[in-house]
């Protein structure tokens, strides 16, 4: 069941105890929210004034002056007593049974006693200052907040009660509603749904016809979609009904607004956010570029509601489109504010051992050495509304199965889509059939056939393909009969209509009749549907010319999206390069190759399922192992020239394209270390992806590749073999795996001491001195941690000399030595200026930052802080923006700022619970157990501070001073 993304404030589920209304009749509900019968007006006006003024005692006189606007009665007095019993009465018996009174006398008043969070009015004003802070920073989550909060009113503020308190109190919530519709406004505009609030931000402007921000909004809105002429006539009624009403001119933002509109401005066109560093492969759900049509009705069944089933999988054939569907339903989930939605995506995933780390880095979580992912990814989604889709399950069934039920007992507000050609076996389990779309009978009239769901499909794939493309009424029965032996699946609907471009309606019902005679025999065996699909595949196939159907055979090398240039790449000996753009398009207008927008990736190309294995059947074995090849020493290019630029200024950038190729690239190692692969291709991918892996978290993955290199390189490739073993060093220490760690860089040292590789020695003695500073070996980490700078310095390489004087001046702080640490520090920032790599930068100012809170400037600190936290975000360094914001919420918290310590606090909780740092989330909830402390909330500090010492127990490590 549903609870409001802004947590604790709003149960979707029926109250247990006593809750109010204002905003609209004022009303009281009992705990089961059943509406308490209040009885004559005066009561509803008392129970008003008390909750206008909650909480505080109203003397007798007080209650007469606002009960009776003019002269009170001389009974006035007794009335009130009257009044006041007759409504605690009716509290009394809505109340449950051993609670505390509600309405009480207190310091000579009338009180209701009870918490603010059982009025709607205060959930309200708490849900629109949240909505006001996020919409900026988070547009999304800010129209869920602020649709939640504009869901609390039923009508008119204080309806029912008409003393002049009321009147002036409605007004004040009336302003602030028209405040959260204009907040939430901004927030939908920025998220680009200028067509879903364009007829409601028409609706809000007639209400409100003088306020200038609507009209504002309005007029983006109505410009984004298209109608310039209606935006320019709502400027004009605008400046004529202020002429009228109050003699002023629209503002100059309207003015501006005005210009803009006339110039069609591009100022004015919608853009997506620009995504910087590495994005989480979850946060987001691919964007299709042709239109979803039709299973309204599957759609609405697969809308979450009270009681439905929290797993569910879309089950059948090939090209049935359950994909498609489960990524519409978890859309329009995310779309409507119900929840987020996160994809893992397992076509790739050819081996079970990848499976937890393709899964954690597809959620954006990190595995710590002894827990499992079911148990780090429910922590890290504890508190969120999720859906979580699965998609392509079938070759995993076991691993899926063993995950889903794991992490459904492990969080509550959790709900599963999965795809899968059968059934996961999970209790609870509902299987969802993904059957044909809707086909009309033939002897239905026009406009039913016009409207059925598989005609729309045809006619809308159709006009895609030909520009101009009209169904005259005679081509209808002509295209129900085609979509009719297609067995209405959708696949092979789009691979017909993606036929319209060239060959006349009239004549595609007798090609499919040939070439399903052609093709019956030889899948006999299958269902109907699997023989329309096959046949529909292979028939479009066919209509190919031999350099499409080269090259459509040549994309089954791909496991996931690709672009143009590794396209080009793989069809480098099959024709001129600089046609593979036009055969592309003509293959997606076909559909036998998609198109998504892949946002800061730029236009991807992608073969469903169904269609790469139809077009791997079209190559011998000899081809498609020359195309492994070809793919994986393209994609050995690509991160060799991204090598280059990942330890200096811009490598955010570099490190995306890698994140956006993850799946390409696994599939280049997977062919590298295999039977007949070249592992010294392999070698090379793993020196230029190790820096990634570590700043993502995926050491698991990262070190499984990495042992396989080591055994590749062997003992004879010293310069392989040298930075093979400092990534392997890294990546166990960030498991904190110290043995293996010590024997990594031990073999390292005695390596580069061997070749005279002065940089590798420093990188090997870092690494051995913070193995002995986390055991506790402190003046041998600082003797270590000095000569493994010299050596960095003396070898050349001043981003690792960056990051081992931040690590030292760290060690130098924690021995409480100010002058030594500060002085460490500075020499750090200075190297990592030098270099211009964020995550140098970062760690030298972040060190810096803990140095002025502790003994210097602390508005230093909060600005050193900040750019910590900038140069972390944007390489998706989650371990340091952990840090950043802990510091930032201990500096907030020394300065009397429980807000922002209370928000700084949490957001390193979050992240440490997705990176599985159970260390770093002890620290966070350390944090917030003192804000509690401080705020005389014992019991939630005593709380916090219990799981602070629970997470600590797990892995050893002592109590905090």
């Amino acid at each position: 069941m549903r609870t409001s993304v802004a947590e604790g404030l709003l149960p979707d589920r029926p109250p247990a105890e006593v809750s109010f209304a204002v905003l609209g009749v004022v009303s009281a509900f009992g705990p089961g929210g059943a509406l308490l019968p209040l009885g004559p007006n005066r009561r509803r006006a008392l129970l008003a004034a008390l909750l206008v003024d909650l909480g505080n005692p109203i003397p007798v006189a007080r209650v007469i002056d606002l009960l009776w606007d003019r002269a009170p009665p001389p009974t006035a007095a007794t009335m009130v007593h009257t009044t006041v019993a007759g409504l605690r009465r009716t509290l009394d018996e809505g109340r449950l049974r051993g609670a505390r009174p509600l309405l009480v006398t207190r310091d000579g008043g009338y009180v209701l006693d009870a918490d603010p969070g059982q009025l709607d009015m205060v959930r309200f004003e708490r849900l629109l200052a949240q909505g006001r802070q996020l919409v900026e920073a988070s547009p999304s989550r800010a129209a869920t907040v602020l649709a939640d909060a504009l869901a609390l009113w039923r009508g008119p503020a204080l309806g029912g009660v008409e003393q002049a308190f009321a009147r002036d109190t409605a007004a004040r919530l009336e302003e602030l509603r028209v405040q959260c519709a204009e907040l939430r406004m901004t927030a939908e505009l920025a998220l680009g749904r200028h067509h879903d609030v364009v007829a409601e931000l028409e609706s809000l402007v007639a209400r409100h016809p003088l306020r200038e921000r609507l009209s504002a909004q309005l007029i983006v809105a109505r410009y984004r979609c298209g109608r310039a002429a209606d935006a320019l006539a709502e400027y004009r009624r605008l400046r004529h009904t202020l002429d009228a009403e109050l003699g002023v001119e629209p503002g100059p933002e309207l003015r501006r607004l005005e210009v803009a509109v006339l110039r069609r401005s591009d100022d004015l066109e919608f853009r997506p956010p620009v995504a910087t560093g590495v994005r989480p492969r979850g946060a987001a759900l691919p964007v299709p570029i042709s239109s979803f049509v039709g299973r309204e009705r599957e759609l609405a069944e697969l809308s979450p509601s009270a009681g439905a089933p929290r797993l569910v999988t879309l089950t059948g054939t090939g090209g049935s489109g359950k994909t498609r569907l489960a990524l519409e339903a978890a859309s329009r989930i995310v779309h409507n504010g119900l929840a987020e939605a996160l994809l893992v995506d397992l076509t790739s995933v050819t081996t079970p051992a990848l499976f937890d780390d393709t899964v954690a880095d597809a959620l954006g979580v990190r595995v710590p050495p002894g827990r499992d992912l079911a148990a780090t990814a429910a922590a890290a989604l504890s508190g969120r509304e999720t859906v979580l889709l699965l998609d392509n399950c079938e070759h995993l069934l076991d691993e899926c199965a063993a995950l889903v039920q794991a992490l459904l007992a492990a969080s509550t507000r959790l709900r599963v889509l999965a795809t899968s050609r059968e059934p996961l076996g999970v209790p609870g389990e509902q299987v969802f059939p993904v059957l044909p779309l809707e086909i009309a009978d033939a002897d239905e009239g026009s406009d039913r056939i016009e409207a059925c769901a598989a005609v729309r499909l045809f006619t809308s794939r159709a006009a895609a393909a030909r520009p101009g493309f009209v169904v005259a009424p005679d081509d209808l029965r002509l295209i129900l009969d085609v979509c009719r032996r297609l067995d209405g699946l959708p696949l092979a609907i789009e691979l017909a209509a993606g036929r319209a471009a060239s060959i006349p309606l009239a004549d595609l019902p007798g090609l499919l009749v040939d070439h399903f005679r052609l093709l019956d025999s030889a899948v006999r065996t299958s269902d109907a549907r699997h023989r329309s699909l096959a046949a529909t595949v292979s028939w479009s196939y066919d209509l190919l010319t031999e350099a499409e159907r080269t090259l459509f055979a040549r994309m089954a090398v791909f496991p996931a999206a690709f672009d143009g240039a590794a396209a080009k790449a793989m069809a480098a000996s099959s024709g001129a390069p600089g046609d593979v753009v036009l055969l592309l398009s003509r293959l997606v207008t076909c559909s036998l190759i998609g198109l998504e927008d892949g946002g800061g990736a730029g236009t991807r190309y992608r073969l469903l399922e169904t269609t790469r294995q139809f077009a791997r059947e079209c190559l011998t074995a000899a081809q498609l192992g020359d195309l492994r090849e070809r793919h994986a020493r393209h994609y050995l290019g690509l991160v060799q020239e991204t090598r280059r630029h990942l330890f200096g200024a811009g490598s955010a950038r570099w490190l995306a394209r890698l994140h956006d190729e993850s799946d390409n690239l696994r599939a280049a190692l997977e062919w590298s270390f295999g039977p007949e692969g070249d592992p010294f291709a392999g070698v090379g991918l793993v020196r230029g992806l190790w820096h990634y892996w570590d700043l993502r978290g995926a050491r698991s993955e990262g070190l499984h590749w990495v042992h396989a290199g080591l055994d590749a390189a062997g003992a004879e490739n010293p310069v392989d073999r040298l930075e093979l073993l400092s990534a392997g060093a890294l990546l166990h220490l960030g498991r904190s795996d110290f043995d293996a760690t010590r024997r990594l860089a031990d073999e390292q040292r005695a390596l580069a001491r061997a070749t005279g590789a002065r940089a590798w020695e420093g990188n090997a003695l870092a690494m051995v001195a913070t193995v002995a500073w986390a055991r506790g070996h402190s003046d041998r980490s600082q003797q270590l941690y000095e000569d493994a700078i010299a050596a960095s310095i003396e070898g050349g390489d001043l981003w690792r000399a960056a990051i081992e004087e931040a690590q030292l001046a760290r060690l130098h702080r924690d021995r409480n030595e100010p002058d030594a640490a500060k002085a460490v520090a500075l020499q750090a920032l200075a190297h990592a200026g030098e270099v211009g790599e964020e995550l140098a930068c970062g760690l030298a100012v972040n060190v810096l930052a803990s140095l002025e809170h502790r003994w210097g400037d602390v508005s230093e600190a909060r600005r050193l802080t900040s750019e910590a936290l900038a140069h972390y975000r944007l390489v998706g360094y989650q371990e340091g923006e952990a840090s950043a914001l802990h510091l930032a919420g201990r500096i907030a918290f020394a300065e009397h700022e429980p807000e922002a310590a209370i928000t700084a606090f949490e957001g390193s909780l979050r992240l440490c619970g997705q990176m599985g740092h159970r260390a770093g989330a002890a620290a966070a909830l350390t944090g917030l157990a003192s804000v509690a402390t401080a705020a005389g909330d014992v019991g939630k500090a005593a709380r916090l501070a219990g799981e602070a010492a629970a997470l600590r127990a797990e892995i050893g490590l002592p109590l905090p001073g």
